[in-house]
Parts: structure tokens; C-alpha cells; sequence
């Protein structure tokens, strides 16, 4: 597996246009257990979300989830891959807990900002101590963002800015905590490493990806997005086997483009 040294020594190519047709290719050649898990999920993240406590981790219950496709995709490729990999990613829960939590924390300034420009925190306190109804400072509220629109858009637009580079700097954190068997801190510093290497081109090829997903998802009425999410996985999956190529410490460095082993090209995932 390529580390950050090796990487910034010898470079490598980014080549979006390969990763989508890759990803494609690979969502083809196991669309039922993808779709099929997909739609489990979905239900999953519905029954979580209707109940009261837990609700509250359904983000990161999904986000547990969502590393079990890298799981699934990565041992597809020496044709290991079981319909259980689905749910591997409670295995690192802890690093992917962590991981989310950091993020927060990197987003916390930003969110801070946003209460100290226009947060009325007097009238919040009426509020708790009843001298005003919620009714009354709900307006006190839009009043606040109508006089302050200028500054409280700009703050807003900050904390997407700080969001949107925080998910591109970190893409490959999940993959690398689940098949580079990372701790969380490492895959992270390892992902944003890389990524801040060519970020522009993650950011217009991610971009791009989101914009032709979203119209899938639109034209299809919803139906879409049982596609849709599992060849983002598929997208990122096979950008982060380029790049890191994590299968060369198994002896799999040769393989084709649909990840089977030379000596054996006809067979079949089993799950």
C-alpha cells in the first residue's frame, strides 16, 4: 500500500474521468447486493430516526454503514466479499465515531461565529425564564437575521466553506480506517495529505458527480437515490485503490478493471 512518503515522492495521476467509469463498472458487477443493501439501509436509517434516543446517532450509525461498502468493494477484489462486509463497519466504530467528532470540533469556531454575530442570547434567556413566548422570540430572531442579512450570510456561507473542505480534504478517511486498518488520526492526516495535493480537482470532480447524481435522483422521483449512493462508494472506492492501492501488500497488484485476479478473470463473486 502506497503511504504519504511515497506518494509525495514519486506523485501520482488523478484521473476523474477513469474513477466514474471504474465505479460504474464495479456498481454493474454487483448491483444486487449494492442496490439490495442499499435499500436496507434506507429503512434502517428510517426505523432509527423514529426512535426518540436514538435518533440521535442515526448520522453516525449511517456513517458506520456507509464504510461497510469500502469493506464489501475492497474484498471483492480477491473475490472474499460476503454480504455480512455490509455491516464491517462496526468493527471500527470507535475510529469512525472519533473521526466525526474531530470534524465537528474543526466546524466549531465556524458555528460559534454564526451565534455570536446574530444569536439574541438575552432573549433567549427571557425565553427560559418565560418573560417572553417562544412565538415572540422566534420573531426577535428573524428580525436579528433581517438586519444583520449581510453578516449573517457571510457567516453562514462560512461554515459550508469550512464544511465542504473538511468532507474533500478527509474523502478517503473511511476507506483507510476500514481496509488500511489506520487509526482514525492517521487516516485522516493521511487522506487530507493527499487530497491537498490536487484539491481543486477532487472539488470540481466531486462536483461534477454531485450534480449528475442529483439530476438521477430528481428525474427518477427519489428512486434514484438507491443508485445513487452506492456509486459514490463505488467512485471514491476505486479513486482510493488508484491512488493508495492497498491490495499490493496482498499480492494483488495486477488486476483488471473489473478487480479480479489475472488467473482468475471468469469468476464470480459469491455472496
Amino acid at each position: 500500500m502506497n503511504t504519504v512518503e511515497d506518494l509525495n515522492r514519486t506523485g501520482y495521476r488523478f484521473e476523474p474521468s477513469e474513477y466514474f467509469s471504474a465505479g460504474w463498472k464495479l456498481l454493474s458487477k454487483h448491483f444486487g447486493p449494492l442496490v439490495g443493501m442499499t435499500l436496507l439501509f434506507l429503512i434502517i436509517g428510517i426505523v432509527i430516526s423514529s426512535i426518540p434516543v436514538v435518533s440521535s446517532f442515526s448520522n453516525l450509525i449511517s456513517l458506520i454503514l456507509t464504510a461497510g461498502y469500502y469493506i464489501f468493494l475492497f474484498n471483492s477484489r480477491s473475490n472474499k466479499n460476503d454480504a455480512k462486509d455490509f455491516f464491517g463497519g462496526f468493527k471500527f466504530a470507535v475510529d469512525i465515531v472519533l473521526h466525526r467528532l474531530v470534524l465537528l470540533l474543526f466546524l466549531l469556531p465556524f458555528i460559534l461565529l454564526l451565534f455570536l454575530v446574530g444569536f439574541p442570547f438575552l432573549e433567549l434567556f427571557q425565553v427560559i425564564t418565560q418573560a417572553i413566548t417562544p412565538e415572540e422570540f422566534g420573531a426577535i430572531i428573524a428580525a436579528e437575521i433581517g438586519e444583520n442579512f449581510g453578516v449573517f450570510f457571510l457567516c453562514v456561507f462560512l461554515v459550508a466553506l469550512a464544511g465542504l473542505y473538511l468532507e474533500i480534504s478527509y474523502l478517503f478517511t473511511l476507506p483507510l480506517i476500514v481496509t488500511g486498518k489506520m487509526k482514525f488520526w492517521e487516516a485522516m492526516e493521511t487522506s487530507r495529505k493527499i487530497v491537498g495535493q490536487r484539491f481543486f480537482s477532487y472539488f470540481f470532480s466531486l462536483l461534477i458527480l454531485g450534480i449528475i447524481l442529483v439530476i438521477g435522483v430528481v428525474v427518477t422521483c427519489g428512486l434514484g437515490v438507491l443508485i445513487a449512493l452506492p456509486v459514490y462508494s463505488c467512485v471514491v472506492f476505486c479513486a482510493y485503490e488508484s491512488i493508495f492501492k492497498p491490495h499490493d501488500d496482498l499480492g494483488l497488484s495486477e488486476l483488471d478493471e473489473f478487480g479480479n485476479a489475472p488467473s482468475d478473470v471468469n469468476s464470480e463473486s459469491e455472496l
